[in-house]
């Protein structure tokens, strides 16, 4: 009887810690599926965006998601029939320096309508939330420098030697 009381005990302590993790998992869970990324809603209490800002803003990100859902199409259908062109020894070479060519202008001209949405973003907003944003992305990336420590801003191939040599995020391998 003490047996079954201690293990029913156990089964129910086990159950409550998985259904307390996933209760606190929810809200950034939700948050993101929304599009707001941690902190997005600190950001726009702070910069107390008007009822025609937040609508612009809205109508933005939907205009840039679409755009970057077809960009990112055009780019995997170009790179798939990049892989198959490289993958036959019979394939022309003047076919595949082209399609590299048609490849680097996209990711160009996807550079180049980065920026001026980024000019275009800039317009949405007065110049004192402009001067919060700023100061937001200051205070974030200090954060992030602190929290991560020196080895992560040393760079890429010190992340490298990092992770090959199992002393990744995770601990040892």
């Amino acid at each position: 009887m003490k047996k079954a009381l201690l293990t029913l005990s156990v089964a129910a302590i086990f159950l409550t810690g998985i259904l307390a993790y996933a209760l606190m998992a929810q809200p950034a869970q939700g948050q993101r599926m929304m599009g707001l990324r941690p902190g997005a809603q600190l950001l726009k209490d702070a910069l107390q965006l008007t009822p025609e800002q937040e609508k612009k803003l809205e109508e933005f990100r939907e205009a840039r998601l679409e755009e970057a859902k077809a960009f990112r199409e055009k780019m995997r259908q170009m790179n798939q029939d990049l892989r198959k062109l490289m993958a036959d020894p019979k394939a022309d070479e003047s076919k595949i320096n082209s399609l590299i060519d048609e490849i680097s202008k996209l990711r160009a001209d996807r550079m180049k309508a980065q920026f001026k949405n980024r000019k275009e973003w800039e317009k949405i907003f007065t110049p004192e939330q402009l001067k919060k944003i700023q100061e937001y992305r200051q205070d974030f990336r200090l954060r992030r420098n602190l929290m991560l420590g020196p080895r992560f801003r040393m760079g890429f191939r010190t992340g490298m030697m990092f992770r090959r040599w199992g002393f990744g995020a995770w601990g040892w391998r």
